[in-house]
């Protein structure tokens, strides 16, 4: 599908929330300023946080729990990851069964550190839209 701006980007984080359920892991892909923070926002938003939702980009992973939302949700962002055994040293796949976890850059964690239940790749077009490809489980949703 192709997203034209932050408010259709917006959007998509907000349909993509209606699908999730505690032990979901999303893996988003695609370059910087892809739009990879935005959707993650409006996940967590949706879901009910009420708060300002930030890149992760230094702290690695920031937790959302209850009673702020009704799900835990860890988002991270691997960009600043230097090495995959820094992923044990946080944890962030500690638990993942009790919580919704969203990773930014998750290509950086390698293909056997984990399965992701749902994929979304961004890529940034010629005109500035963003086309977002999505795999939901076992289904290609859009591409």
């Amino acid at each position: 599908m192709i997203i034209h701006d932050e408010n259709e980007m917006r959007t998509l984080g907000r349909e993509l929330s209606r699908t999730l359920k505690k032990g979901d892991w999303v893996a988003i892909d695609g370059p910087l300023g892809a739009g990879k923070t935005v959707l993650c926002a409006a996940i967590i938003n949706s879901l009910g946080y009420v708060g300002e939702v930030t890149s992760p980009s230094y702290a690695i992973v920031h937790n959302y729990d209850p009673p702020d939302l009704p799900v835990a949700v860890a988002h991270a962002d691997l960009y600043r990851l230097d090495d995959v055994a820094e992923l044990d040293e946080l944890g962030l796949f500690d638990e993942s069964a009790e919580r919704i976890t969203l990773v930014e850059w998750a290509e950086r964690a390698g293909p056997g550190y984990a399965k992701p239940s749902h994929h979304v790749t961004i890529s940034v077009e010629p005109d500035g839209s963003r086309r977002v490809d999505l795999k939901l489980g076992k289904d290609d949703i859009a591409g």
